[in-house]
């Protein structure tokens, strides 16, 4: 019988990094122990999508922090029997890996592997790890950095034929992969009027760009997408905007290599009384087009007028 992908979730992972000098300080990191059997060669998964399974980073601390997620080879004494170190971390990517957020702000990223093509790994088993830092911003006196610890992940690779190749083209990525919201939290200073359509960059001086890194082009939908209580907390005090009041533009693009484009953001909450005085939050979202579905978010803080 023909293995599909198995995946084991053991238990979710918590991990605290602390900083000695912060009180109620550490980034959290919430992702599943992985087992992950027959992957195919050359096919890109997104770990989110085939198990609902993304890399949630959270800060715990009093001050905004800067949070970095990066793929480590594990060390010998670290291995489980039976796997050995993956040979490539680059195999493995986190997208989005930097992150900073304010007091008690989640951050949501995907994990994504491809085993790149090559008959000798068939049959083979690795181990991987993720490795979380985090220091904070603003604080004055001598660097903080946090202490770090690592969750991890394990695959096994199989083989496929010339038939499943060009059947799987379509499910391969760029593996340059290198784009993001820039800044991931959008804070509006300023009141917002009720009734009135707001040009969020022009009329508040909030911007929000998106940033490819890489030299290879990529293809974006961008929408405004609901509250998505499984990868984000609400920042204390604030209530989930309807996508509805919220415009995009552009809503597609093909953002060319090595370029940082505008984002359009259109604001329009309705002028009744329930919605005066209220803290809100909306969730953008950017989702690469033609390829293993990869997802970037964005968040847009607002308080309406009393």
């Amino acid at each position: 019988m023909k293995k599909s992908i198995l995946v084991s979730l053991f238990f979710i992972f918590y991990v605290f990094f602390i900083g000695p000098m912060i009180s109620n300080a550490g980034i959290a990191a919430v992702f599943a122990d992985l087992i992950l059997e027959n992957l195919k060669m050359d096919v890109s998964y997104n770990l989110r999508t085939i198990k609902n399974c993304p890399f949630i980073i959270q800060n715990r601390s009093d001050y905004a922090a800067d949070a970095l997620i990066e793929v480590t080879v594990p060390r010998p004494d670290k291995l489980k029997p039976g796997y050995e170190a993956i040979p490539d971390k680059d195999w493995i990517k986190v997208i989005p890996n930097k992150f900073r957020l304010g007091p008690g702000e989640k951050g949501v990223a995907d994990v994504i592997i491809m085993v790149p093509y090559d008959e000798k790994l068939v049959g083979k088993h690795f181990q991987a790890h993720f490795l979380c830092t985090g220091s904070p911003v603003g604080i004055s006196g001598p660097l903080v950095i946090a202490t770090g610890a690592e969750t991890r992940i394990r695959f096994s690779v199989a083989s496929k034929g010339p038939a499943e190749l060009i059947k799987e083209k379509k499910n391969r990525v760029m593996y340059s992969l290198n784009f993001e919201f820039d800044p991931v939290n959008v804070r509006v200073k300023d009141p917002i009027e009720l009734g009135k359509k707001i040009d969020i960059r022009k009329e508040k001086d909030a911007k929000l760009n998106l940033v490819n890194k890489a030299e290879a082009p990529i293809k974006l939908k961008l929408k405004a997408v609901p509250y998505r209580q499984t990868f984000f907390g609400l920042t204390e005090g604030h209530e989930t905007g309807d996508p509805e009041w919220l415009v995009i533009k552009p809503k597609k693009l093909k953002l060319k290599g090595e370029t940082i484009e505008r984002v359009q953001l259109y604001l329009k909450i309705p002028d009744e009384e329930k919605y005066k005085n209220k803290k809100y939050v909306f969730f953008i979202e950017a989702q690469i087009i033609n390829h293993v579905p990869v997802e970037i978010f964005s968040r847009l803080f607002v308080t309406t007028e009393e």
